[in-house]
Formats: C-alpha cells, sequence, structure tokens
C-alpha cells in the first residue's frame, strides 16, 4: 500500500507511476530485510526443477535485471535447498561476503561482481556450488553471454528464475529449465540469449519504457 500510495504522488508530478511503485517495492524489501525477518506471501513454480540438481556439479540460476528479480531465492531457502553463492554488485554486499534474501534472516555468500567474478562462478560450479547471476549488467542493458558459455563449459545446468507479484499481493515465483539448458554450443547460449531478450522486452514493456531492440 506504500508503494502504492507512493506511485500515485509520483503520478501526480508527471512520473511513471508503473515504474516507481515497482522500484519502491524492491526498495522495501531490501530495507525491511536489514531490520529483520518477515512473512511474505509466496507461491512456487518449477519446483520439480530444483529437486533435481546434479549431484557432481553447481546449477546456474540466471535472468535478467528487473522488479522483484531478486526474490526467487527467498523460496529456494525456505524449502531447504543447498546454499548458492550470488555473484552480486558492491552495494548489494552486506556483511563483508553476504547477499540479503528477501524477508529472511539468513544470508547467502557472494561472489563481488568484478573481473575475477566469471573465475570464481567457474570454481563454484566445479566443486558442486549453485551460482546466482543476472545476464545484464543493469536494468535494459545488453545481454551478456560469459555465465551461459562458461556453463556449458562445466556442464552445469541453467534455470531461469523470475517472480511476478499477484494482484493480492502473493509474489509468484518459477524455476524453468532454459530453452537449452547446457548451453552446448554457440547456438545453445544463442537460443538462450533470445530467451532472455524477449522477457527484457516485456518487462520494459510492462513498465512503460521504450524497448532496446538492438540489445
Amino acid at each position: 500500500m506504500a508503494c502504492r500510495l507512493h506511485a500515485a504522488v509520483n503520478g501526480l508530478i508527471g512520473g511513471n507511476r508503473i515504474l516507481t511503485e515497482a522500484v519502491m517495492l524492491d526498495h522495501w524489501l531490501w530495507e525491511l530485510t536489514a531490520i529483520g525477518p518477515f512473512p511474505v506471501p509466496w507461491k512456487l513454480n518449477g519446483i520439480d526443477i530444483i529437486q533435481a540438481p546434479d549431484p557432481k556439479i553447481g546449477t546456474v540460476y540466471c535472468w535478467i535485471h528487473e522488479p522483484l528479480v531478486e526474490f526467487p531465492m527467498r523460496p529456494y531457502l525456505e524449502l531447504g535447498y543447498p546454499e548458492a553463492m550470488v555473484v552480486a554488485d558492491r552495494g548489494r554486499i552486506v556483511d563483508g561476503d553476504k547477499y540479503m534474501v528477501a524477508g529472511l534472516k539468513d544470508r547467502l555468500f557472494v561472489i563481488p561482481a568484478d573481473r575475477y567474478a566469471l573465475g570464481r562462478a567457474k570454481r563454484s560450479l566445479i566443486e558442486g556450488t549453485s551460482v546466482v547471476c543476472l545476464a545484464d549488467e543493469y536494468f535494459g542493458g545488453p545481454l551478456l553471454p560469459f555465465v551461459l558459455q562458461i556453463a556449458g563449459r562445466v556442464g552445469a545446468r541453467v534455470v531461469f528464475q523470475w517472480a511476478v507479484r499477484q494482484p493480492d499481493g502473493t509474489i509468484e515465483v518459477t524455476f524453468a529449465n532454459a530453452p537449452r539448458p547446457y548451453c552446448e554450443n554457440a547456438e545453445a547460449v544463442h537460443e538462450n540469449l533470445a530467451y532472455l531478450r524477449a522477457a527484457q522486452q516485456r518487462a520494459l514493456a510492462a513498465l512503460g519504457l521504450p524497448s532496446n531492440e538492438a540489445n
């Protein structure tokens, strides 16, 4: 309700109400999590996808910058699945090397998004630890193939994950195998990027922002 109110006020002065509400929801989820745990109603699609991990190599959980992109790790942790490493910008790192999960006290370990990130992600996967990352550097930004290419080199499965807030306030989380989950060649990587690109265009359109067809 607070996010809707903020969006309404911004709309009265000519701002983008939909974008403002989405940004404020992400903001408050982060700020309130820093204070302490709290309940969030969620629904999960694709539980079978995360119930069958490879015992010898980690899984790549990947998506794009969009509203609620950080939320899917909440049901993942609440259901007791093994911890994953999150590739995160410095501004999202807390307590030196941790990453907050919306509404939970538990934290995930971080791989800082720097020039060593890809190497650390590769080592983590080979050691059997899953990696959570985004395929773009910022909202609407160019899609980068590197983590998909690494997944292909080490034989890791790629799972796409996203979250959508429903009208009743429930956050619906979906886990789905990428169209070509093992990124076995350049064509497979391209196909997965095309899927992400389509999702990115939908996200931009839903927020009333211009699409980036050249991406």
